[in-house]
């Protein structure tokens, strides 16, 4: 440092970046960026509003001065540092002099989070840990939990810790599992505090839970087509296959109820077939999904009939929607036609008819 500019009227400390007023004028010290992650390089500015100004910048080895009359710049290729500060000393054409120190964040992205079991019991306690990455100071780093897109806990603290030492900050976050939290994310985000409400995020971890539950929307499908409308209407000697689905974890044992028959396979927990549909076949089927944790059931109804019977069934049924269809147009009609005679008979006047008076 140039001994011209000693002793200094005292030090003013900030983070990231300061203007600040001293008996040498408005000093400006800025770093960019105002966190710097370890091993990047960072440049640090100072300026000075005083005339003619002399300003001394000194920090950590390994770095390049530029200077101009009213400000000096520091740059680091590389920050190799954990503890990295700035001084800016200014020396006015007045003889007068001050400096300022500026301490830069530094920091790595290293995130962990401890993740509970695989798969939770429900109204169970659990715990998932967040460890922060390394910063200094230590009181710069924020860790935050989200459920979501909601912060739901902030963790942080007081303490700027020692440069050499690797002291991480922890965030525990303890929640009862619920049933929402099946396929819930859970996630810890690290962020660097700059001063004046602003903050620089430097790393996140996410978690996906998973719950143990109950079967539940358990569905049965007819030939790949949804059997929510029942019964289900097969002709006989046709080949029918029923598949149930479900959801649980553990994964559930499905179990089949229907009327015995020989023409009727499980293929598998989930499948059954009926080959070449008979009335014996006519009845409910019904599909039991469970596991320890409990139960869920769904049923369909088929009714077997003869092609004819079916072909019949719909054709009566076309044709009581066309006679239905044809009433309702020659009612419309009829009423239309009586409304414009009442109209007719409503407005009708009189007329000087000399033929109608004399008769």
């Amino acid at each position: 440092m140039d001994a011209g500019l000693t002793p200094w009227a005292g030090y003013v400390y900030m983070l990231t970046s300061l203007f600040t007023v001293t008996a040498a004028g408005t000093i400006l010290i800025k770093a960019e960026p105002s966190a710097v992650e370890f091993g990047h390089p960072l440049m640090v500015n100072c300026s000075s509003s005083c005339a003619a100004a002399k300003i001394v910048m000194e920090g950590t080895r390994g770095n390049n001065v530029t200077k101009q009359p009213q400000w000096s710049a520091l740059s680091y290729s590389t920050v190799q540092s954990w503890s990295h500060q700035v001084s800016c000393g200014v020396e006015c054409s007045s003889g007068k002099r001050d400096r300022s120190l500026i301490i830069v964040p530094v920091y790595n992205r290293e995130l962990n989070i401890t993740s509970p079991p695989e798969v939770l019991e429900i109204n169970t306690t659990y715990s998932l840990e967040c460890t922060g990455p390394r910063v200094y100071p230590n009181n710069r780093l924020i860790l935050k939990w989200q459920r979501g897109n909601e912060i739901i806990q902030t963790n942080s603290t007081v303490e700027k810790g020692i440069p050499n030492v690797d002291k991480r900050l922890r965030n525990v976050l303890q929640f009862t599992a619920r049933t929402t939290d099946d396929g819930q994310v859970y996630t810890c985000v690290a962020e660097v505090d700059l001063g004046s409400n602003t903050t620089l995020q430097i790393a996140n971890a996410s978690v996906t839970l998973e719950t143990y539950r109950e079967p539940r929307s358990t569905m049965i499908s007819v030939n790949n087509q949804s059997s929510s409308e029942s019964p289900v209407h097969v002709a006989v000697g046709d080949s029918i296959t029923l598949v149930c689905d479900t959801l649980g974890n553990p994964e559930p044992t499905l179990q089949w109820e229907y009327p015995e028959s020989t023409n009727i396979a499980i293929n598998s927990s989930a499948v059954l077939y009926i080959s070449e549909a008979t009335t014996e076949n006519n009845g409910i089927y019904k599909c039991t999904a469970s596991n320890k944790y409990g139960a869920d059931e769904n049923k369909v109804e088929i009714k077997v009939k003869d092609k004819s019977a079916i072909i019949i069934g719909v054709s009566v049924s076309v044709l009581a929607t066309a006679t239905l269809a044809s009433g309702a147009v020659i009612y419309y009609l009829y009423q239309k036609a009586q409304k414009s005679q009442e109209y007719k008979l409503k407005n009708a006047k009189p007329r000087n008819n000399l033929q109608l008076l004399s008769g």
